[in-house]
C-alpha cells in the first residue's frame, strides 16, 4: 500500500520483503513517537506500533514537510496495519479516468497543476458509473471505460477531520469531444489533449499521485516514457 501525504509517498510493506534501495535515515524502535523534525530524504521506519504510525501519518497530513522525499514503513502484518490505519481515518472513495483520443490523452489544469478528471462516488453509485460521470461533468466530453488502470491513496484534512481517499482510475475512450468545456465550478481552468512528450512535460507540474497513474497507464499500454 502506498499513500500520498502532501505529495510524499508513504509505503507500507511486509517485513518479509527485502529492502529495495538505500535510505538516508533508518528508525528501528518499537517504542516512542517518531521524531518528525529529524526525518529527511528517503526514510525507513521499522517495528513501530500501529498507533505510532497513525500519529505520524496525521502529523504529516497537517502540514508539508519539504525535507522528506519518501517514507517506507515495515510492519509484521501488512494487512492488519492497513486495516488499522484506514479505520482511523474517514474513508472517501472517488473515481476518474485517463481519456484517449487517437495518440493523445486528456488532461485538465486545476489550481495551476495538471490533473486527471475524477470525483467522489455518490451514495450507492458504482465506481465505473462514477468515473464516467465525473469525467463527463468536468470536461464536457462523452467517454466510455475500456479497462481499469489501478487505484491510488492520499490523505488530507477537511473540516478538522482526517480523510483518506481511495481513487479508482480507468482507461477510457473518447466518444465525443465536440462540447468539451472545463467545469469552472470545480476550478478547472483548461481541458487539453496531450501527446506523450507534452505529457512528460506536464508531469513536472503535477501531483505525484497523477504521475503514478500515468506510469501505470504507460505500463498497461507498453509506452516508454
Amino acid at each position: 500500500m502506498k499513500i500520498y501525504i502532501n505529495d510524499i509517498p508513504v509505503r507500507i510493506r511486509d517485513s518479509r520483503r527485502k529492502e529495495e534501495k538505500e535510505y538516508d535515515l533508518q528508525l528501528i524502535d518499537a517504542e516512542g513517537m517518531i521524531p518528525l523534525a529529524k526525518l529527511k530524504g528517503h526514510v525507513l521506519i521499522k517495528n513501530k506500533t500501529h498507533s505510532a504510525i497513525d500519529k505520524l501519518l496525521k502529523i504529516m497530513t497537517n502540514k508539508k514537510h519539504h525535507k522528506i522525499k519518501s517514507v517506507e514503513i515495515v510492519v509484521k502484518n501488512k494487512l492488519k496495519a492497513e486495516e488499522y490505519l484506514i479505520s482511523h481515518f474517514n474513508l472517501v472513495e472517488a473515481a476518474g479516468g485517463l481519456v484517449e483520443k487517437d495518440d493523445k490523452v486528456m488532461m485538465i489544469l486545476r489550481h495551476g497543476l495538471w490533473d486527471i478528471p475524477k470525483g467522489k462516488l455518490e451514495k450507492n453509485e458504482k465506481r465505473k458509473n462514477a468515473a464516467e460521470r465525473e469525467v463527463e461533468e468536468e470536461t464536457g466530453a462523452k467517454v466510455q471505460i475500456i479497462e481499469k488502470i489501478g487505484a491510488t491513496w492520499h490523505t488530507y484534512l477537511m473540516n478538522h477531520k482526517y480523510v483518506i481517499k481511495k481513487t479508482h482510475w480507468y482507461r477510457m475512450e473518447c466518444l465525443d469531444d465536440s462540447k468539451i468545456k472545463p467545469q469552472k465550478e470545480e476550478n478547472i481552468q483548461e481541458v487539453v489533449w496531450m501527446n506523450q512528450e507534452e505529457l512528460d512535460i506536464a508531469m513536472y507540474h503535477s501531483y505525484k499521485t497523477i504521475g503514478q497513474v500515468v506510469k501505470k497507464y504507460r505500463e498497461l499500454m507498453s509506452i516508454e516514457a
